[in-house]
């Protein structure tokens, strides 16, 4: 399995897609805090650091899907998967691996959102306002969350044998998640005394979802989200990573 993961990595630093998600990354958070900085309004206050964070997570949750997608899209069309297979890997080791380098993918975007926010925001803008116990927690759920999303990326391009349609339904997915965690936290925080509040069974099941949902997790972070909303993003990682052995491993690849 070394051989597999080291030869992904190699092809994972090659591929364009990453770059491109980076960029993208870097357009949204810090060029952005540099805008703010060197354009900045007179009386305006600078903006917190820790928004361009939470809103480097959140694009990053749509950008692992169309990486993912694509970096195993590319080995169903151009026949890597069989050749692995052919040269005696069996599809446990192939899916483990793949499942491996596109998490590291992942936590590389990670590292790239904390690390140019970090630098940036305390050189233009004064550093954060949260705690480093809140950024701690942050820290964790991201990972815990951005585990249990790749493990969800990795089954649906490796189950999906066209890339285009895999693509699709990665980014459909992310899409649903995004916006299921953000409408969640948003009916959540609706005020007991608003005609909108959502109660009894329908508030329940809102915070089920967001217990649950990675999006609304890195949301609320400062809500009380903790050690058990990790552990069940973690639990969930684990059961779509034994899902998707089994529904690869009873694949035909053609």
């Amino acid at each position: 399995m070394n051989d597999l993961i080291r030869a992904g990595i190699k092809r994972m630093f090659r591929v364009k897609t990453l770059y491109v998600c980076l960029a993208v990354l870097f357009f949204i958070g810090g060029l952005d805090m540099i805008k703010e900085s060197v354009f900045r309004e007179p009386g305006r206050s600078l903006p917190d650091p820790g928004g361009y964070l939470l809103s480097g997570f959140l694009a990053m949750v749509l950008l692992s899907a169309v990486f993912i997608t694509s970096f195993l899209g590319d080995e169903h069309q151009y026949g890597t998967l069989r050749n692995k297979i052919a040269a005696g890997n069996d599809k446990f080791r192939v899916y483990v691996s793949s499942f491996i380098v596109c998490h590291a993918a992942v936590m590389i975007m990670c590292g790239f959102v904390w690390l140019q926010t970090t630098l940036l925001g305390t050189l233009l803008l004064g550093g954060y306002t949260y705690t480093a116990k809140e950024l701690l927690l942050l820290s964790l759920l991201s990972f815990s969350g951005f585990t249990m999303l790749t493990a969800l990326f990795v089954l649906i391009a490796l189950c999906v044998q066209s890339k285009s349609i895999g693509s699709v339904a990665g980014v459909i997915a992310a899409f649903a998640i995004m916006i299921c965690g953000v409408m969640t936290v948003q009916v959540l925080s609706v005020p007991a005394f608003s005609p909108d509040y959502a109660g009894g069974s329908r508030r329940r099941l809102f915070e089920f979802i967001r217990l649950i949902c990675p999006v609304s997790q890195m949301i609320s972070f400062s809500d009380g989200m903790g050690a058990e909303s990790m552990l069940i993003s973690l639990a969930g990682a684990a059961v779509l990573l034994a899902s998707g052995m089994i529904l690869f491993k009873n694949r035909d690849l053609r």
